[in-house]
């Protein structure tokens, strides 16, 4: 209608059709980049209003002050890179720190990490989704010679078990740095969030604080505490947790599983089934992923069972920890039962995929296997701090290692060897 009217008064004025016409678009171009404009500015005022966190109440988190220096928990004779990636951590905590007193800014990193595959915010994603908090937490680091793009540039750790015969183990392990919320599906995104470095305290004379980390919220009144909390915290309550993390990106075609509450996903049984327990399982010496500070290593696995073929439909799955493992432990056979698989008869209908790792509450996911066929492609995730921290397969070989169950027509248990751990399968009559 608006476009038939300025047409009518260009030839009303004897403006040729031609012209007219010329005119006419170019106004329409000057038109939509005005109201594009106008849509800019919008965003980033709604962007850029501040809005005080009104709600400063703590939900199930006991408050215990941290005690230990953390720029000693930073350092890590053992792992130089893993110390560099505490720093970066620390660096990225205190540039965002003052931010969680704006609930602009919470809404916008929940909602990212909503929109994940795996709980986390990409913090580089900040510079199109949010540019005025990317400014805010670049012009922090910058007093510090820093950047989100640098820290991203370095974010890198070199592997500490790697093996000569397979080149794939020693490759350089690249990161991005990220806020991971644990506890996303519980939170009251009104609440103010407890805001972390991913920092770990020194539980070597507290067993108490075993995998705590260091982490700091403020009052009502804009006082800054320092507290540490734990795992079960993260699944008690409701305030996000914002935990700084170097995170891994998942492709859009990536189809990862998502476990269910109770880390797990129950399948209907069918009428015969087998019952299959792990028992004996060993870190083998120099394969320990807990470096430093006494933490025992959380010896976890991770398994889906697969049906229909080729389709290769999911069937069932699960995520438990199996043992965990004190450092004076570490070459030693330790005799931990736990359920398997129990695999449905004929077995030539059903497969079962599973890979075991160290498993940390407070990094974000990081893909443990791959299944694969003509049809569906799968990719599970465990929450590992490093990319490596697996013990049984590559992560890029699960798929041809599923439990042979055939095998136990002449074998009552199994054992699956690799240069890092054991794990044994026995058949339940």
């Amino acid at each position: 209608m608006k476009t038939n009217l300025i047409h009518n008064l260009l030839k009303q004025k004897g403006i040729s059709s031609g012209r007219s016409n010329i005119i006419l678009l170019m106004l329409l171009v000057i038109v939509s980049f005005s109201c594009e404009k106008e849509e800019i500015i919008k965003n980033l005022e709604t962007e850029a209003s501040l809005t005080n966190v009104k709600n400063y109440i703590l939900d199930s988190i006991p408050i215990i002050n941290n005690e230990q220096d953390i720029h000693r928990l930073i350092k890590n004779t053992e792992d130089k890179d893993e110390e560099k990636l505490n720093q970066y951590l620390y660096e990225i905590g205190l540039a965002t720190r003052e931010l969680i007193k704006d609930d602009n800014f919470n809404k916008i990193i929940i909602n990212m990490a909503r929109e994940s595959k795996s709980q986390t915010a990409y913090l580089l994603d900040l510079k199109i989704k949010a540019p005025r908090y990317f400014k805010k937490i670049n012009n922090k680091l910058k007093t510090q010679g820093l950047s989100l793009q640098k820290i991203a540039d370095d974010m890198t750790h070199k592997p500490i078990s790697s093996n000569s015969e397979y080149p794939e183990t020693a490759e350089i392990e690249k990161y991005i740095p990220a806020i991971f919320i644990p506890n996303l599906d519980l939170i009251d995104g009104n609440k103010q969030p407890i805001l972390s470095p991913n920092i770990e305290t020194d539980s070597s004379n507290n067993e108490k604080i075993e995998d705590f980390i260091v982490s700091w919220y403020f009052t009502s009144s804009g006082e800054l505490r320092e507290i540490i909390l734990g795992e079960e915290t993260s699944l008690k309550t409701s305030n996000p947790l914002f935990l700084i993390d170097h995170a891994m990106m998942f492709h859009d075609n990536d189809a990862t599983i998502v476990l269910e509450n109770d880390n797990s996903i129950k399948g209907s049984l069918a009428k015969t089934i087998i019952r299959y327990d792990s028992r004996n399982i060993k870190i083998k010496n120099g394969y320990r992923y807990e470096s430093g500070w006494g933490n025992k290593s959380e010896y976890a696995i991770i398994g889906y069972r697969i049906q229909n073929f080729p389709t290769y439909d999911l069937a069932s799955g699960y995520t438990k920890d199996l043992a965990k493992i004190k450092p004076n432990q570490i070459g030693t056979t330790l005799d931990k039962p736990s359920l398997h698989a129990d695999v449905w008869l004929p077995l030539a209908t059903n497969k079962f995929y599973w890979n075991t790792y160290e498993r940390d509450w407070n990094r974000s996911e990081k893909p443990l296997g791959y299944i694969t066929s003509p049809i569906n492609n799968y990719v599970f995730n465990s929450k590992r701090r490093y990319y490596n921290d697996w013990y049984a397969w590559i992560p890029s070989t699960v798929n041809i290692h599923n439990t042979p169950f055939e095998w136990f027509g002449w074998e009552t248990c199994v054992n699956f060897t690799s240069w890092k751990a054991e794990y044994q399968v026995c058949k339940v009559e």
